[in-house]
This record gives C-alpha cells, structure tokens and sequence, in this order.
C-alpha cells in the first residue's frame, strides 16, 4: 500500500489543499474525514454556482432554489460538527454566519459573493481539523 499521497496539480494552492485531505484522511480520524469530505461538497457548489451566475447562466427567478441549496450543503458540514462536539473549532462560527448569509441574500450575486468567504472558512475548519 502507497504511504504517501501524490498529488496531480501543479497549483501550489490546490497541491497544498490535496496533501493537507490525504493527511486528514490517513489520520484514522474518521469524523475529521468525514467533516472534510463535507466541507469539499460545500465548496464545490459555491464554487460551481459562482461562475455559473457570472457567465450569465442562471435566472434570477431561482433565487430561493439556490438559497436553499447552497445554505444546506453549509447545514450538513455544521450539522456533522456539531453531532460530533466539534462546533468549537475554528471556522464553524463562520460557516454559521454563512448559512444565514445564503438564506438571506436578496440576489444570486449576494450568493455568488459568499464563495471567497466559503472557501475561507472551509480553509479554517481544515486547519483546525488537522491540529486536532
């Protein structure tokens, strides 16, 4: 079995990021991978939505679709931090914030916004997960 993970990107931030899960996932911290595995799927569709909205490819009229979809994928990452004692960890309060934020922008833009500050936060819970 290979021990050590090599990563595909030459990116040093996404590098950076895929050695950081392999780490977490070859902890044998079950919870914290799976905390990790959530807060990718969370990522990903604020990061998937924001380009979509700036090309141009989403309506307006589903606002409250979208509200709801990307605030849940935040309520799943809050939730298995919670179930798991681990809401004091660095970036859940952010991610709190954030789900509020989702539920309550007035315009896709207002959620387009919400990406960087994700991505943030998603980088917060991470690097406590690993200083755990």
């Amino acid at each position: 079995m290979k021990e050590e993970y090599i990563t595909h990107t030459t990116n040093p931030h996404g590098r950076t990021e895929e050695l950081q899960w392999a780490r977490i996932f070859g902890s044998g911290e079950a919870v914290n991978g799976m905390v990790v595995v959530f807060l990718q799927k969370m990522c990903a569709a604020f990061h998937e939505f924001e380009p979509a909205y700036r090309a141009g490819g989403l309506n307006e009229s589903a606002l409250a679709f979208f509200r709801q979809r990307l605030a849940g994928r935040v309520r799943v990452v809050l939730t298995a931090m919670e179930n798991n004692g681990l809401q004091g960890l660095s970036g859940y309060a952010e991610l709190a914030h954030l789900e509020q934020a989702a539920l309550a922008a007035e315009s896709l833009g207002a959620l387009a916004e919400l990406a960087e500050p994700i991505h943030q936060a998603n980088h917060a819970v991470t690097d406590a997960l690993e200083e755990e």
